[in-house]
């Protein structure tokens, strides 16, 4: 996209105002020279000609400039997360101090735009810029607006280059690095720790192997110690490609602010992380949001791209008004995966939705595992640990404490179904999420 529009610069303006300066000078020469007005009438005349020639050549010359630059963004933000935009201009065909402005979101007050630019000696003069976006969805990037002074000062040359583009804002995974969530049997084992193989209980038969001290005589494998002349063992390892459906409550209740995030940011948060965790254990991760504005289903998938899939599909997401249906998204699962699953429902449970909650478990557990992040306030969990130092703040302890019983009550009653329950606030949801799913594979029972 390429525009142009020329306004008049300070040079042109301090140069009209001297010339109705001047032209005083044929008033006062009418009143005290009157021989000597035609002359300074015919030199103010001249000036003003000259002015006005010299403005309409150097606004065409204004027009002629053809600036040009490159924009590089990059593939994709985190929110919350500092990026860098680049700007590279071609110095040969900038003429002079330009005013550069990128039109970038303004959800980042601290990019330093606009910045003036002075063509450097070098064949390309690049400009970089910080933009950290606020939060996830898309960055939308208008052209680049470059104000140029025309050759001899007179206009300003106003160029709209490049193209409106539009930049993924992914949900800031970064955290994961260094977290230390996924760690699996296998990591511990490379720590030095012995973990123990055995025959069925969600184990799988991997190779055979000598036998070494310790070994079980169920591991023994007796036609191949026949065979051989030497004790033979089998050797297991934890099933492989088992199906995790990660449903997603996208829900107004999700909609709730933690800081300068949602509960559904947090919860998007646990669901990419089982997502990872479940990839490197080799099981095939799906996911199903529901409540939302839009439907989303994404079958299991057991290419390592999977992670990848879903934050495409998952960063411009945001919970709707709408109220949280349990039964409903089970019935929607049920469409669209009859077989058998570790089902992980991430959501914020509310006393009053045993009924609900409790119709959709028995839709479900006749074919999947069941295990549910229940994520918690911070605010009630710091009013749990409150003082009631006046009237108000006991009120709002003893509101909380009843919630948090009535809470409890139906967490007991999800148990009782054969529901796996991990709750925690936001921040605390991803690991102990990863954990109870970790826990549920080493036990054999997904």
């Amino acid at each position: 996209m390429r525009g142009q529009m020329v306004v008049p610069a300070r040079r042109l303006f301090l140069a009209a105002n001297g010339l109705l300066l001047l032209a005083l000078v044929p008033l006062l020469a009418n009143l005290w020279l009157p021989a000597a007005k035609p002359a300074a009438t015919l030199l103010w005349g001249g000036l003003a000609a000259a002015l006005v020639l010299a403005a309409l050549i150097d606004a065409l010359r204004a027009r002629r400039q053809r600036p040009t630059l490159e924009r590089r963004l990059p593939a994709a933000f985190a929110a919350g997360q500092p990026g860098s935009v680049r700007i590279r201009l071609d110095s040969a065909s900038l003429p002079g101090e330009c005013l550069l402005s990128d039109s970038h979101p303004g959800d980042d007050p601290h990019t330093g735009m606009p910045v003036r630019v002075t063509p450097t000696h070098e064949a390309i003069t690049e400009v970089r810029y910080p933009y950290r976006p606020a939060r996830r969805g898309e960055a939308d990037f208008g052209p680049v607006e470059l104000w140029c002074p025309s050759p001899w000062g007179l206009w300003q040359a106003r160029h709209r280059l490049g193209e409106a583009v539009r930049v993924p804002v992914y949900p800031d995974f970064s955290w994961l690095r260094d977290a230390g969530l996924t760690a699996t049997p296998a990591s511990s084992r490379q720590q030095g720790r012995h973990q123990q193989r055995r025959s069925g209980d969600g184990q799988e038969f991997h190779q055979l192997r000598e036998y070494r001290s310790g070994d079980s005589l169920r591991q023994i494998d007796w036609p191949a110690t026949a065979r051989r002349g030497e004790l033979i063992s089998r050797e297991y390892r934890d099933e492989q490609h088992r199906h995790l459906v990660l449903m997603l409550d996208g829900g107004g209740r999700m909609a709730l602010p933690v800081e300068a995030r949602t509960l559904f940011d947090h919860g998007l948060d646990s669901a990419l992380l089982l997502c990872a965790s479940s990839l490197d254990q080799g099981d095939r991760p799906g996911l199903l949001l529901f409540s939302g504005e839009q439907s989303l289903w994404q079958p299991p998938m057991a290419h390592r791209g999977a992670l990848n899939t879903l934050l495409n599909q998952v960063y411009p997401l945001h919970p709707s008004g709408q109220t949280s249906d349990y039964a409903d998204a089970a019935r929607q699962l049920l469409q669209h995966w009859p077989r058998q699953a570790l089902v992980v429902i991430i959501t914020r449970l509310q006393p009053d939705d045993s009924d609900d909650l409790l119709q959709a478990v028995q839709l479900l557990r006749s074919r999947c595992r069941i295990l549910i992040g229940d994520m918690l306030l911070p605010a009630q969990v710091e009013l749990a640990r409150a003082q009631a130092e006046d009237h108000d703040t006991a009120l709002k302890i003893a509101a909380a404490a009843r919630f948090d019983s009535a809470r409890e009550a139906l967490h007991a009653r999800l148990r009782h179904a054969g529901v796996v329950v991990a709750a925690g606030t936001p921040e605390q949801m991803p690991r102990r999420l990863n954990q109870a799913y970790l826990a549920l594979r080493r036990g054999g029972r997904l």
